[in-house]
């Protein structure tokens, strides 16, 4: 049994990997991207260059907090009492900027 409710596929941020929101059966959500830095980013070695703090910027476009679960998954745990996490997280990945 899947503890996955919905996905919902994001557009425009990687077009070799776009994104996803991913809605769980407890309540939490995950954002699961492809490539983590986005594989139009400058190549960086040992850090993640500019995404570095990504899951702040996530987390204050959501207006919650976000956990950095692994390289290519956040995940929001207080969904529930905000009505509009997933606009909000949706609107922020689709019109991030692009170097």
């Amino acid at each position: 049994m899947s503890d996955i409710v919905d996905e919902i596929e994001l557009t425009g941020f990687d077009p070799e990997g776009e994104p996803s929101i991913v809605l769980m059966m407890d309540g939490s959500l995950r954002v699961e991207f492809n490539f983590m830095p986005p594989s139009w980013a400058p190549e960086v070695q040992d850090d993640m260059g500019a995404f570095e703090n990504f899951d702040k910027q996530l987390s204050d476009a959501a207006g919650v907090e976000v956990i950095w679960e692994d390289r290519e998954v956040f995940v929001i745990y207080e969904y529930d009492p905000q009505s509009d996490t997933i606009e909000r997280v949706q609107k922020f990945i689709e019109n991030y900027p692009h170097d």
